[in-house]
């Protein structure tokens, strides 16, 4: 009997909160192949562009109960680890939020990003951003919070001049 009404309180408690369970983040990257005379990968300045996308399950809350999240970094002129804030010259941000309802897109960004260390085929960085998203018709409202050290995977993409 008590583990029932427990199991009842507890699930009439999750019910009444927003409850959020945000799936494993996939985080790539693209850099175009360096000139062949531009020095060690670390030392050059950019573009980099770092995405980081994940699934979001939700609860009562928003326009629907399940929604993509995807997060676009665009770095130049960085040094590792330099603090460089988001947004600024150095760090263009996009977020966009796909789900069946209505989508969002990025409204407010706040926060900064530390490049650790860049291969060939990897970058590891510190991503500190919150961000502030909405619908077209901004009928809804929502923070998404990106914390953490993330690996990205991926590598050079070479340009082909026409």
């Amino acid at each position: 009997m008590k583990t029932t009404l427990l199991a009842v309180v507890l699930a009439a408690f999750a019910s009444a909160c927003s409850y959020t369970h945000i799936g494993p983040a996939t985080s790539t990257f693209v850099r175009p192949a360096p000139a062949v005379d531009a020095g060690s990968l670390a030392a050059q300045a950019g573009p980099l562009v770092l995405r980081i996308s994940r699934h979001v399950d939700t609860i009562l809350r928003g326009p629907d109960i399940e929604e993509d999240q995807l997060l676009v970094l665009e770095v130049h002129d960085f040094r590792i680890n330099q603090r460089l804030q988001i947004p600024s010259d150095s760090v263009a941000p996009q977020f966009t939020v796909t789900r069946f309802g209505p989508s969002s897109k990025g409204d407010a960004f706040t926060g900064y990003l530390i490049v650790k260390k860049v291969t060939a085929r990897r970058v590891e960085a510190y991503v500190h951003v919150d961000v502030t998203a909405s619908t077209t018709s901004g009928s809804y409202t929502q923070t998404a919070k990106f914390h953490g050290n993330y690996t990205f995977r991926g590598g050079n993409t070479e340009i082909h001049e026409p």
